[in-house]
Order: structure tokens, then sequence, then C-alpha cells
């Protein structure tokens, strides 16, 4: 998002932190960075209106915190370590993320696959569960790692679950770039695919999103049928995708029974 103007906490755009307090101006630059993935402390200075000396003070006592952490070889800085535990320990308060692990191992050790929970952050997901099962491989995607929704089937599961509208609005404020030669980067293909997410109650990531993995996953509902998050199944692409129909409904019915236990009920038929 990077024409988006930077935030102070509170809400406030624009520059001006130098005359703000050390937590105020710390805070500003983690979210955004956070909003770009990564950036110079230079750049980070300079959208934020910091002079060069109090962009480098913060960063580098972000970084002695473990709030913010840098790339060897650029020395752009990207969030640390210590957001993500503050982050789970956050989530692991609700409803869904204290109830989502039972179920996750168990959905894990049938599949014998790695089961994801991940949530939606604008155009992404992110990863905030993971359990593997006993013929998992090493799994790609790490908690607190992003994924754009197009291009996967936890992102396609969490929008086919939104009202028709809110989901061609999504759908039309994203960046439909492609990762791999089977990504869907046209609107109205991906409309369409999202009709038959759907109708079926999951979705597929068919090699979409990184090169040999594949994906199965459906939707998980809060108390006002609203998706709250989605659940996945994944692994190499080619065990897979043989299993697409008998793991979609795997992780279909541990989506709904999920959903039903943070509070949703299922309209009467």
């Amino acid at each position: 998002m990077e024409g988006r103007p930077a935030r102070r906490p509170g809400g406030t755009a624009g520059p001006g932190l130098d005359g703000v307090g050390t937590l105020e101006r710390g805070l500003a630059i983690l979210e955004h960075v956070g909003a770009r993935g990564e950036a110079s402390t230079n750049a980070v200075a300079r959208e934020l209106g910091l002079s060069r000396s109090a962009a480098y003070r913060t960063v580098g006592l972000l970084r002695e915190l473990g709030y913010l952490e840098a790339d060897p070889v650029t020395g752009r800085v990207r969030l640390g370590v210590r957001l993500v535990e503050l982050g789970v320990k956050a989530l692991s308060a609700t409803d869904l993320f204290r109830l989502a692990p039972p179920l996750m191992r168990e959905l894990a050790a049938r599949s014998r696959e790695t089961a994801y929970l991940a949530v939606a952050d604008e155009g992404a997901v992110v990863y905030v569960a993971r359990e593997q099962g006993p013929s998992a491989v090493a799994p790609s995607a790490g908690l607190g790692g992003r994924r754009p929704l197009h291009a996967t089937a936890l992102g396609k599961a969490w929008l086919a679950a939104l009202p028709d509208g809110e989901r061609r609005r999504r759908v039309a404020g994203l960046d439909l770039r492609r990762r791999t030669a089977n990504t869907i980067v046209q609107p109205q293909e991906l409309l369409a695919e999202l009709d038959r997410v759907a109708e079926r109650g999951w979705a597929v990531d068919n090699i979409e999103s990184e090169p040999d993995v594949g994906c199965v996953a459906a939707a998980v509902l809060d108390r006002a049928g609203e998706p709250a998050a989605a659940l996945s199944l994944a692994g190499p692409a080619g065990r897979v995708l043989l299993r697409a129909e008998e793991l979609g409904r795997l992780v279909r019915a541990a989506a709904g029974d999920l959903s039903r236990r943070i509070g949703h009920l299922e309209p009467p038929a």
C-alpha cells in the first residue's frame, strides 16, 4: 500500500514526528514498516517526516528489542519475531485461537498433511497457526507469513464466504499479481472461481502461489456468518491435488466444526 499516507498510532496522518515521544514515534515506524513489508531507514525518515538521526536512533532501539529486524544484504528493516510472539499471545486469548489447535491437530493427523489457520489482512492472508501431519514435508509458510488472497486456497475460501457485493468490491481492489503460471490474474475469472468455491464449500490452490505446492481450504464463519478465518491443508502438489476432493471435504467439515464452536449457527434448511 505504497500510496497510503503514514499514520500515527492514534490515527493521525502526516509527517512531523520529530516532536513526539519515543513511544509514539516507535509505533508509527512499526505501522509504516508493517504496511510495506520492509523499508529502508532513510525511507522511514523521509515518509514519516523524521530527521535521519531520530529515525536511525528509533529503528536501532526497535531492532535491539526484537520488534524490527534488518535484511543482512540490503539493510532494509521488517517486522521482527518479538511482534509475532506478541501477536500470537493476543490471538490466543480469543475463542477462535483457543479452540482451533485441537481441531487442527486432528485434521493434520487424519490427512497426514500440514494444517494452517490464517486470517485476512487487507489483500493478504496471514498464517497464525500450523499443525504438521505424519507425512507432512517442511512447511513453506511460516507463522506471521503473508500470501495474497487471490493466489491461495485460504484467501479464495475467505473471499468466497463474503456476501456477493462485498466479494466483488474486494476483488476489484486486489492487486492480481501473477506468482506462478497458474495464478488467476483476471477479475472476472477470479469471481467465477469464487462462485464455484462458495457452491462447493472449499477452495483449491492449484500451484497458484508457490511452485509444487497444492492446498485446499474452507472458511471459518463467526456468529454473524462473516468469514473470521480460513483453515487449510497443504503439501506437495502431486499428492494434495490428487486427493483434492477427499481433503476438501475434510477441511470443509473441520472449518464447519470450528465455526459452530465459535458461535456460528447454520441457517435452517
